[in-house]
């Protein structure tokens, strides 16, 4: 009887297999969990994009004001002197029948969707100009024009952004290819803070 030759990895093919599995984790990993990032991020600016166009299709359906405003709690509004409410708590959509500055649910204005807030570490800041709410009007005009910025642990090169005109919203795109998407007049998305 002949003894049967085994059949296997030697040792040294082993260690290299390691050391190449080893690099391509190094290099994929990150890449990877930026990839994840942009993803979730990308389905947060969808969402929100989703309940600005809800909110002008229901000032226009219902032929009055609706508001959405940066949710304090399920009934209220964040926004007012010293409070420190922001977008990234979530938001309430609401008639706001008497189109009352700052946008207020007052008793007998139906709320019509409650947002929870962004994941850990994802924010929702926007211009000035929308500082805690946004109206359309019955025929679905925004009040103020601005943009909205979504942003993934503060970092500039997450950035996804809303910009919201007087006839209607749309999502900001990289038109120069540098990764961060730029506001109605051309220019980069300043800051996640302050777009």
């Amino acid at each position: 009887m002949s003894a049967s030759k085994g059949r296997g990895f030697s040792l040294i093919e082993l260690m290299v297999t390691l050391v190449i599995v080893a690099v391509l984790l190094r290099v994929g990993v990150p890449s990877l969990r930026t990839l994840l990032i942009k993803s979730q991020l990308s389905g947060e600016v969808q969402d929100f994009y989703g309940a600005i166009s809800y909110a002008r299709s229901e000032a226009i359906k219902r032929g009055n004001y609706v508001s959405i405003c940066k949710r304090k709690t399920d009934t209220s509004c964040g926004g007012g002197v010293g409070d420190t409410t922001t977008w990234s708590n979530g938001w309430i959509i609401f008639t706001n029948a008497d189109n009352d500055d700052p946008a207020t649910i007052d008793t007998g204005e139906p709320i019509l969707r409650v947002v929870p807030a962004l994941p850990d570490g994802y924010t929702l800041n926007a211009s000035s100009n929308f500082a805690s709410y946004i109206t359309f009007d019955r025929f679905g005009m925004a009040n103020r024009i601005g943009t909205f910025v979504f942003c993934a642990n503060g970092d500039r090169t997450t950035a996804k952004a809303i910009i919201v005109t007087r006839a209607r919203p749309r999502i900001a795109t990289d038109t120069n290819g540098n990764g961060i998407p730029e506001t109605d007049n051309g220019t980069d998305i300043a800051s996640c803070t302050s777009p």
